[in-house]
């Protein structure tokens, strides 16, 4: 039995990532969702993993903690997970990686909120990070016939959709194909699920729903 520990659904893009990828392997996993920003979840969390942080994965008594070596972990049991083209699979992995160290104005001028809806500007610094995500976006969508970043559907574009709830919640602009790619990934059956289930809570994070007012 798998457990995947994650946050809460309409602010974690961390945990969204591994629980897309788990949900296209189709690996049956048992869903714990641990509320943040809430007195004593730090302690909760350090049981978890020396992190301190989810999304942690449970594999009998291994805990995975780390949105990308859960993803590989579920990739070593399902591997079409990743590009079946080895060059296309380095670099799906580095862009994966790249979605979780890079962008960190995007990131914190955009935090992940799916019931969002803003028009505020953003500041430069944030704008000229979204526009080198999508020029990231269309430089790999431009090797491949298919909808998605490598053609099919892959670990890559769980790691993209995260940002790209961003991109509708603050309202910002973009470029006519990777808005299409946007349209792809939120009219994925699976992330409609998480998106779905993220609206019926009702916790809120003040500090996040302030950023952009």
């Amino acid at each position: 039995m798998l457990k995947l520990y994650i946050g809460n659904k309409n602010y974690s893009s961390w945990s969204m990532r591994p629980w897309l990828v788990l949900k296209k392997a189709q690996l049956s996993f048992e869903e714990t969702l641990i509320q943040l920003y809430v007195p004593g979840v730090k302690s909760r969390l350090n049981q978890l993993s020396p992190a301190g942080t989810v999304p942690v994965l449970q594999v009998g008594e291994q805990m995975i903690p780390d949105s990308l070596a859960i993803a590989d972990w579920a990739a070593n049991c399902v591997p079409n997970l990743w590009p079946k083209n080895e060059e296309d699979k380095q670099l799906a992995q580095n862009f994966c990686r790249q979605m979780q160290e890079d962008f960190g104005e995007f990131r914190k001028h955009a935090p992940m909120n799916l019931r969002r809806r803003t028009t505020t500007k953003m500041p430069k610094l944030a704008l000229e990070a979204t526009d080198k995500m999508q020029a990231l976006w269309l430089e790999y969508l431009a090797r491949h016939d298919g909808p998605f970043l490598f053609g099919q559907w892959s670990i890559a574009d769980a790691f993209a959709t995260p940002y790209a709830t961003r991109f509708i919640s603050y309202n910002i602009e973009r470029n006519a194909r990777a808005d299409t790619y946007m349209s792809e990934l939120m009219a994925d059956d699976d992330f409609l699920e998480w998106e779905f289930e993220a609206l019926k809570e009702t916790w809120t994070i003040e500090p996040v729903d302030k950023v952009g007012l």
